[in-house]
């Protein structure tokens, strides 16, 4: 259902932020969207991987809204920002609600798609009873691209928070400092995440995990990236744009052969029942 609903609103969110016709009264649908999409995705983890889970999705989420505490308050580690009210309600009055859902959203979509770039590149499929150096470094890597895209639309279109030292940046006002913190909290929360799916490996040993809906994590990412190809190209970030792109041409390439070979299928499977 929550799929469905989200599926239902994502092709009105990219038209309306694209073409700048989001009602003033909507302003709230972007924190809701994002809530939703980090709520699928702790549903998700849950499902799959039982108690252990969904202490993994609460862990992310109180991390997560941990260090954008610390980071509105004093700057550190990000650089010097503020939330603006556009995102409500805030915890505390500081960090709004749907950002550490945003995180719990990336780092388990990261997570999903580092999967699926290391299993097109030949490595062999991780074993989930241990916690693989490979796959955190690529998930974490794949959130921070995912942020660059991100960044540049929260900021200058949606105005979700502003940033103090804008004026020493050369990517659209967004300091360098963001990037490097964003990797390294990255790097921690997907350790959190893999660590507690190896727990849930652990208990079910003899027993192994079947993994519903295996492909959640990587559609999430693949249709967040399109939203923020789309909506920088529309409003004229450019640079923004063409890294998704590229993100985006490398991360469909190798699904290419397996798309036409069913495409294929079924219309040799028409030719032959007509």
């Amino acid at each position: 259902m929550l799929f469905g609903i989200y599926l239902f609103i994502y092709p009105a969110s990219i038209i309306l932020v694209a073409l700048d016709r989001v009602p003033v009264w909507g302003t709230w649908m972007g924190g809701a969207l994002l809530i939703l999409q980090g709520t699928l995705m702790g549903v998700w983890l849950s499902k799959n991987y039982g108690r252990a889970g969904m202490v993994a999705a609460i862990l992310i989420l109180f991390l997560a809204w941990f260090v954008e505490h610390i980071g509105a308050t004093t700057g550190f580690p990000f650089g010097a920002y503020t939330y603006t009210d556009v995102l409500w309600p805030q915890i505390l009055d500081v960090v709004p609600l749907a950002i550490p859902f945003a995180w719990l959203l990336i780092v388990g979509a990261a997570v999903g798609t580092a999967e699926h770039v290391l299993e097109h590149m030949g490595w062999r499929p991780e074993d989930e009873l241990r916690v693989s150096g490979t796959k955190m470094l690529t998930a974490a890597s794949l959130a921070l691209l995912l942020d660059v895209t991100i960044e540049p639309f929260a900021v200058n279109i949606n105005r979700y928070w502003v940033w103090n030292d804008s004026a020493e940046s050369s990517y659209y006002g967004i300091p360098a400092s963001n990037f490097v913190a964003w990797w390294v909290t990255s790097v921690i929360l997907v350790f959190v995440l893999l660590n507690w799916r190896r727990v849930a490996a652990l208990q079910h040993r003899h027993h192994p995990l079947t993994t519903f809906w295996p492909w959640l994590p990587l559609t999430l990412y693949l249709t967040n990236l399109t939203m923020f190809v789309v909506v920088n190209l529309a409003r004229g970030q450019g640079m923004a744009s063409v890294i998704g792109s590229l993100m985006l041409v490398a991360l469909l390439w190798p699904l290419w052969p397996q798309a036409v070979r069913l495409i294929s299928n079924r219309i040799g499977a028409g030719v032959r029942e007509a």
